[in-house]
């Protein structure tokens, strides 16, 4: 790290270092006092971020200046001098996601349908997602790692919708495995009181003191407007397919199922395959007989092949973890927007070409990586898409520099 007695130079102004204090974590404070003309005898007061011999030297909140400490010293009138050069939110991200974690939480590799699914839209929202966004929970963590943090979380008006869903349903089927079913009524009391508090945290800002617990929706951190009408709208979509649900055959045969019959209920849930971490979530496990239906439920359009790969992991997981699993594997797609209900096996040969997929799809993404073992990712190796009409609904617009190509905030 510098040290007391040394120099630097930030955009031509030579800086004498006179205190150099560590703070917590990659942080140090220093103290410097200009001795170029240009700033001769002023003092200032600034923050340095380490990562390996990569320091970042911050003046202003958005302002970043960056040094080598093995390579970019320069002789001067007053001695060595660490030469530093004008540097960006994403220069930083870049050094954060080469070095390991600051923290006792690493960050390990897993894989997720999800996580793969990110990967195919876009790479480099991929790597905000996983890498640059890591450790943005903590206070001391630099500015633009808890940037990607705040907008890892955001949400917008259809995958919110679809979350009210699934949680009101959720919500309902435990109080069914509980064996104390919910008045209808009730629960679209809570769906409601639920809605209005997400729009209030969200329209308020309060979901930036805890990105992760509360609700932000991009059209108001983008400033896109979210008219109440818009609002508004969504939440009676979510009602519809809450009441689709509520009123079909599907709900009204689990009502007659016996509550022991209910293995899981949106749960989060892993296993292994490769070695690596395989993280699902099933919208319902339910066993009769000899016979173990697993169940999801869809509020957007879907593609056949796309549902069987991501049921398929469903029963990759009940496969490895009910050993000896005699009982046949059943898929229960349930599609809210038209009140349809698509139902296939689970059986060998799709399982097979499921576990084919994983593994292909774990060792690409591991691939990339520029440290596979410590999971360490290069910004360079995750490019940025060319389709802007992707970007448009992409949380992570602003740090792409694609939110002022498309005129919002």
């Amino acid at each position: 790290m510098l040290k007391a007695g040394q120099n630097l130079l930030l955009n031509k102004r030579l800086w004498h270092l006179r205190q150099v204090q560590p703070v917590k974590g990659r942080h140090w404070d220093l103290e410097a006092v200009g001795v170029s003309e240009a700033a001769l005898g002023l003092t200032r007061r600034m923050s340095a971020i380490q990562y390996g011999d990569e320091v970042f030297i911050q003046q202003r909140q958005r302002d970043y200046w960056r040094g080598h400490l093995g390579q970019d010293w320069l002789e001067t009138e007053r001695g060595p001098a660490l030469n530093c050069r004008p540097a960006t939110w994403l220069d930083l991200l870049a050094a954060h996601t080469r070095h390991p974690a600051n923290t006792d939480i690493k960050n390990e590799f897993s894989w997720s349908y999800s996580r793969a699914l990110k990967y195919r839209h876009c790479p480099r929202a991929y790597y905000y997602h996983y890498y640059a966004a890591w450790e943005g929970w903590q206070n001391d963590a630099p500015a633009p790692v808890q940037r990607a943090y705040l907008l890892k979380n955001l949400t917008d008006l259809p995958l919110w919708t679809g979350t009210l869903v699934h949680d009101s349903i959720k919500f309902a089927l435990a109080r069914l495995k509980a064996g104390h079913p919910l008045v209808e009524a009730d629960l679209f009391k809570r769906m409601q009181a639920r809605a209005q508090a997400d729009f209030t945290d969200s329209h308020s800002g309060r979901y930036q003191q805890k990105p992760n617990q509360l609700t932000g929706f991009q059209e108001h951190y983008y400033q896109t407007g979210l008219a109440a009408v818009e609002w508004l709208a969504a939440q009676a979509q979510a009602e519809r397919y809450l009441g689709t649900f509520l009123n079909s055959a599907l709900y009204a045969d689990l009502q007659q199922q016996p509550p022991a019959s209910f293995l899981t209920i949106e749960a989060l849930q892993s296993f292994s395959l490769a070695g690596i971490k395989i993280w699902i979530q099933m919208d319902l496990a339910r066993q009769a007989g000899d016979t173990i239906y697993v169940y999801d439920w869809k509020t957007g359009p879907v593609e056949e092949t796309e549902l069987r790969q991501q049921l398929g992991i469903y029963g990759l997981h009940l496969r490895q973890t009910r050993p000896p699993l005699s009982s046949a594997l059943r898929a229960v797609v349930y599609l809210l927007g038209e009140d349809r209900t698509l139902t296939f096996d689970l059986d060998e040969p799709l399982l097979q070409e499921t576990q084919t997929h994983i593994e292909a799809s774990i060792a690409h993404l591991r691939g990339l990586l520029l440290d596979p073992q410590a999971n360490l990712a290069d910004l360079r190796r995750f490019p940025m898409i060319d389709d802007l009409t992707v970007c448009r609904c992409c949380q992570f617009r602003e740090l792409c520099g694609r939110d002022k190509e498309q005129g919002s905030r």
